[in-house]
């Protein structure tokens, strides 16, 4: 772990400590209630679907985590996957490649709007829950969004 990181983590305690001496702990159980379920209105659930080469999942996009984003990375069970081999699909628009999004053509997650993923990985993707983070660069503030959830992949065609 960078000392960056450590620092952001260290403020961020800092920052927690401070909130929770001045208003108690309920604000801040409140405001984690509040970041969770945001987070976990995000994933679309029940969307991952072992594929062939991979996985595929939808994002339900709702109105706090909109934008548009020239990054896109994924990792699956903290490994990252290559860019060129994470692809997305917006409403209305053909599969695209996250290496190929940019400042001037952006990933635009609209409100209500469901967003696909597709990410090629190794052969032999098992049957266990597995554990997602998917990172999205913005074009705007704040530039770094995140999204993590674990789920246990269906196979392709069931429901």
């Amino acid at each position: 772990m960078s000392a960056r990181r450590i620092g952001s983590w260290l403020s961020l305690l800092r920052q927690s400590i401070s909130v929770g001496y001045d208003f108690g702990a309920r604000p801040l159980e409140a405001l984690l209630w509040v970041a969770e379920t945001v987070e976990r209105s995000v994933y679309e659930p029940g969307s991952l679907v072992r594929i062939p080469d991979g996985y595929a999942f939808a994002l339900a996009n709702p109105p706090l985590r909109s934008g548009a984003f020239a990054t896109a990375r994924l990792a699956i069970d903290r490994q990252p996957v290559d860019p060129a081999d994470l692809f997305v699909r917006e409403l209305g628009r053909p599969w695209r490649s996250a290496a190929s999004l940019s400042r001037d053509d952006p990933l635009r997650l609209a409100p209500g709007r469901r967003t696909e993923f597709r990410a090629r990985v190794a052969p032999g993707v098992s049957a266990r829950t597995v554990a997602f983070r998917l990172e999205l660069e913005s074009v705007a503030i704040p530039p770094l969004v995140w999204f993590e959830f674990e789920d246990l992949p269906r196979a392709e065609g069931d429901r």
